[in-house]
Protein backbone atom coordinates (compact mmCIF):
# COMPACT_ATOMS: atom_id res chain seq x y z
CA UNK A 1 0.00 0.00 0.00
CA UNK A 2 1.15 3.51 -0.60
CA UNK A 3 1.31 6.35 1.72
CA UNK A 4 -2.05 7.53 0.34
CA UNK A 5 -3.63 4.26 0.33
CA UNK A 6 -3.32 4.19 4.09
CA UNK A 7 -4.37 7.44 4.46
CA UNK A 8 -8.09 6.96 2.47
CA UNK A 9 -8.41 3.43 4.35
CA UNK A 10 -7.87 5.34 7.83
CA UNK A 11 -10.85 7.42 6.80
CA UNK A 12 -12.78 4.98 5.42
CA UNK A 13 -12.33 3.22 8.17
CA UNK A 14 -13.72 6.36 10.45
CA UNK A 15 -16.70 6.66 8.00
CA UNK A 16 -17.33 2.89 8.50
CA UNK A 17 -17.39 3.28 12.03
CA UNK A 18 -19.68 6.18 12.28
CA UNK A 19 -21.62 4.67 9.56
CA UNK A 20 -22.70 1.65 11.34
CA UNK A 21 -23.02 2.88 14.83
CA UNK A 22 -25.59 5.46 13.76
CA UNK A 23 -27.77 2.72 11.41
CA UNK A 24 -27.30 -0.39 14.02
CA UNK A 25 -30.38 0.42 15.76
CA UNK A 26 -32.37 0.81 12.88
CA UNK A 27 -31.97 -3.02 12.38
CA UNK A 28 -32.63 -3.74 16.35
CA UNK A 29 -29.50 -4.69 16.25
CA UNK A 30 -26.72 -3.49 19.22
CA UNK A 31 -22.70 -2.41 19.00
CA UNK A 32 -20.00 -3.24 21.09
CA UNK A 33 -16.16 -2.65 19.43
CA UNK A 34 -16.17 -3.79 15.93
CA UNK A 35 -19.01 -6.59 16.40
CA UNK A 36 -22.60 -6.45 15.53
CA UNK A 37 -25.41 -8.27 17.57
CA UNK A 38 -28.94 -8.97 18.51
CA UNK A 39 -30.66 -11.65 20.48
CA UNK A 40 -33.06 -13.31 17.71
CA UNK A 41 -35.51 -15.41 19.07
CA UNK A 42 -33.40 -18.33 21.21
CA UNK A 43 -30.59 -17.27 19.43
CA UNK A 44 -27.49 -14.79 19.81
CA UNK A 45 -26.27 -13.49 15.74
CA UNK A 46 -23.26 -11.24 15.53
CA UNK A 47 -21.30 -10.21 13.07
CA UNK A 48 -17.21 -8.99 13.35
CA UNK A 49 -16.87 -6.15 10.87
CA UNK A 50 -13.81 -4.89 9.26
CA UNK A 51 -12.11 -2.66 6.66
CA UNK A 52 -9.20 -3.40 4.46
CA UNK A 53 -7.44 -3.07 1.85
CA UNK A 54 -7.07 -6.21 -1.17
CA UNK A 55 -6.72 -6.31 -4.71
CA UNK A 56 -6.21 -2.46 -4.83
CA UNK A 57 -9.94 -1.81 -4.00
CA UNK A 58 -11.10 -1.02 -0.37
CA UNK A 59 -13.72 -3.23 1.00
CA UNK A 60 -16.19 -3.87 4.49
CA UNK A 61 -16.32 -7.29 5.02
CA UNK A 62 -18.67 -9.06 8.30
CA UNK A 63 -18.06 -12.24 9.53
CA UNK A 64 -21.98 -13.50 10.48
CA UNK A 65 -21.79 -15.64 13.78
CA UNK A 66 -24.54 -17.81 15.70
CA UNK A 67 -25.51 -20.06 18.96
CA UNK A 68 -28.19 -20.40 21.15
CA UNK A 69 -28.55 -17.90 23.45
CA UNK A 70 -28.64 -20.70 26.20
CA UNK A 71 -25.18 -21.66 25.23
CA UNK A 72 -23.82 -19.05 27.08
CA UNK A 73 -25.82 -19.57 30.24
CA UNK A 74 -25.05 -23.09 30.19
CA UNK A 75 -20.81 -22.11 29.67
CA UNK A 76 -21.24 -20.34 32.78
CA UNK A 77 -23.20 -22.38 35.05
CA UNK A 78 -20.66 -25.30 33.77
CA UNK A 79 -17.63 -23.02 34.32
CA UNK A 80 -18.99 -21.93 37.53
CA UNK A 81 -19.48 -18.22 36.15
CA UNK A 82 -23.06 -17.86 36.47
CA UNK A 83 -22.81 -13.98 37.70
CA UNK A 84 -22.50 -13.76 34.07
CA UNK A 85 -25.48 -14.53 33.10
CA UNK A 86 -27.16 -11.40 34.70
CA UNK A 87 -24.65 -9.16 32.54
CA UNK A 88 -25.31 -7.02 29.58
CA UNK A 89 -25.58 -9.01 26.27
CA UNK A 90 -22.45 -7.14 24.60
CA UNK A 91 -21.00 -9.75 27.20
CA UNK A 92 -21.95 -12.68 25.03
CA UNK A 93 -20.62 -10.82 21.46
CA UNK A 94 -17.19 -9.73 22.70
CA UNK A 95 -16.21 -11.27 25.99
CA UNK A 96 -13.43 -13.43 26.62
CA UNK A 97 -15.47 -16.11 28.35
CA UNK A 98 -18.91 -17.16 26.32
CA UNK A 99 -19.65 -20.28 24.66
CA UNK A 100 -18.10 -20.35 21.11
CA UNK A 101 -20.42 -19.59 18.07
CA UNK A 102 -19.87 -21.02 14.79
CA UNK A 103 -18.86 -18.78 12.19
CA UNK A 104 -21.39 -19.65 9.33
CA UNK A 105 -21.01 -16.89 6.36
CA UNK A 106 -18.62 -14.53 5.38
CA UNK A 107 -19.76 -10.73 2.96
CA UNK A 108 -17.79 -8.47 1.78
CA UNK A 109 -19.11 -4.73 0.07
CA UNK A 110 -16.92 -2.46 -2.01
CA UNK A 111 -16.44 0.56 -1.05
CA UNK A 112 -15.25 2.86 -4.27
CA UNK A 113 -15.37 5.87 -2.05
CA UNK A 114 -16.00 7.95 1.22
CA UNK A 115 -18.85 9.15 0.83
CA UNK A 116 -20.83 5.98 0.09
CA UNK A 117 -19.72 4.35 3.26
CA UNK A 118 -22.66 4.82 4.98
CA UNK A 119 -24.71 3.48 2.74
CA UNK A 120 -22.83 0.50 2.58
CA UNK A 121 -23.18 0.10 6.01
CA UNK A 122 -26.30 0.01 5.79
CA UNK A 123 -26.65 -2.71 2.98
CA UNK A 124 -24.37 -4.58 5.28
CA UNK A 125 -26.69 -4.23 8.74
CA UNK A 126 -29.72 -5.02 6.71
CA UNK A 127 -28.15 -8.30 4.57
CA UNK A 128 -26.38 -9.61 8.35
CA UNK A 129 -30.71 -9.15 9.79
CA UNK A 130 -31.69 -11.33 6.66
CA UNK A 131 -29.50 -13.62 6.36
CA UNK A 132 -29.57 -14.45 9.58
CA UNK A 133 -33.45 -15.20 9.75
CA UNK A 134 -32.53 -17.80 6.32
CA UNK A 135 -29.78 -19.63 8.37
CA UNK A 136 -31.83 -20.19 11.57
CA UNK A 137 -34.96 -21.16 9.32
CA UNK A 138 -32.34 -23.04 7.24
CA UNK A 139 -31.03 -25.05 10.23
CA UNK A 140 -34.28 -25.70 11.76
CA UNK A 141 -36.05 -27.02 8.45
CA UNK A 142 -32.49 -29.43 7.55
CA UNK A 143 -31.53 -30.55 10.95
CA UNK A 144 -34.66 -30.06 13.41
CA UNK A 145 -32.83 -27.79 15.93
CA UNK A 146 -29.51 -25.98 16.37
CA UNK A 147 -28.18 -28.25 18.79
CA UNK A 148 -28.19 -31.31 16.18
CA UNK A 149 -26.93 -28.99 13.61
CA UNK A 150 -23.79 -28.39 15.84
CA UNK A 151 -23.40 -32.08 16.24
CA UNK A 152 -23.28 -32.58 12.75
CA UNK A 153 -19.94 -29.90 12.12
CA UNK A 154 -17.01 -31.12 11.39
CA UNK A 155 -13.85 -29.46 11.65
CA UNK A 156 -15.13 -26.12 13.18
CA UNK A 157 -13.87 -24.00 15.54
CA UNK A 158 -14.23 -25.24 19.32
CA UNK A 159 -15.75 -28.01 17.78
CA UNK A 160 -15.63 -30.05 20.69
CA UNK A 161 -16.95 -27.78 23.60
CA UNK A 162 -19.81 -26.93 21.20
CA UNK A 163 -21.15 -30.51 20.82
CA UNK A 164 -20.57 -31.04 24.72
CA UNK A 165 -23.06 -27.35 24.98
CA UNK A 166 -25.42 -28.72 22.93
CA UNK A 167 -25.74 -32.35 24.07
CA UNK A 168 -26.06 -30.31 27.94
CA UNK A 169 -28.74 -28.53 26.13
CA UNK A 170 -30.59 -31.95 25.60
CA UNK A 171 -30.01 -33.19 28.82
CA UNK A 172 -27.44 -35.92 26.88
CA UNK A 173 -24.97 -35.32 30.08
CA UNK A 174 -23.60 -38.83 29.38
CA UNK A 175 -22.47 -38.46 25.73
CA UNK A 176 -21.17 -34.11 27.42
CA UNK A 177 -19.26 -36.52 29.58
CA UNK A 178 -17.86 -39.38 27.44
CA UNK A 179 -16.30 -36.34 25.47
CA UNK A 180 -14.55 -34.54 28.47
CA UNK A 181 -13.14 -37.66 29.64
CA UNK A 182 -11.57 -38.34 25.90
CA UNK A 183 -10.23 -35.09 25.65
CA UNK A 184 -8.90 -35.25 29.19
CA UNK A 185 -7.39 -38.92 28.59
CA UNK A 186 -5.70 -36.86 25.49
CA UNK A 187 -4.40 -34.35 27.45
CA UNK A 188 -6.61 -31.28 26.34
CA UNK A 189 -8.66 -29.80 29.17
CA UNK A 190 -9.76 -27.00 26.83
CA UNK A 191 -8.68 -23.52 26.12
CA UNK A 192 -10.87 -22.22 29.10
CA UNK A 193 -10.27 -22.37 33.07
CA UNK A 194 -11.70 -20.42 35.83
CA UNK A 195 -9.81 -21.10 39.49
CA UNK A 196 -7.13 -23.67 38.23
CA UNK A 197 -9.68 -25.76 36.94
CA UNK A 198 -9.76 -26.58 33.03
CA UNK A 199 -13.41 -26.56 31.05
CA UNK A 200 -13.30 -30.07 30.10
CA UNK A 201 -12.63 -30.92 33.92
CA UNK A 202 -16.00 -28.40 34.79
CA UNK A 203 -17.93 -30.66 32.02
CA UNK A 204 -16.82 -33.90 33.65
CA UNK A 205 -17.95 -32.73 36.89
CA UNK A 206 -20.76 -31.48 35.96
CA UNK A 207 -22.28 -34.20 34.06
CA UNK A 208 -21.46 -36.51 36.79
CA UNK A 209 -23.27 -34.15 39.07
CA UNK A 210 -26.37 -34.14 36.65
CA UNK A 211 -26.88 -37.74 36.28
CA UNK A 212 -26.78 -38.38 40.36
CA UNK A 213 -29.56 -36.07 40.63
Amino acid sequence: MTKEEKEVLKEIQKAVKRGIKQNVSRAECKLVSNSIYKKLDDYFISAIYFVHFSYNQYKLTLRYNIKLYCYDNIFWDVIDMKENAFQKDSLRANGAYVAPSIQWDEKTYTITNINEAELVCIEAINDFNIQSKIIINKILSEYGSFDSYVLKQEGIMDEKLLKMLAYINMKKYEAAEIIANTELEQGRGGRFQNKGIYINEYVLMYCRGKQLK
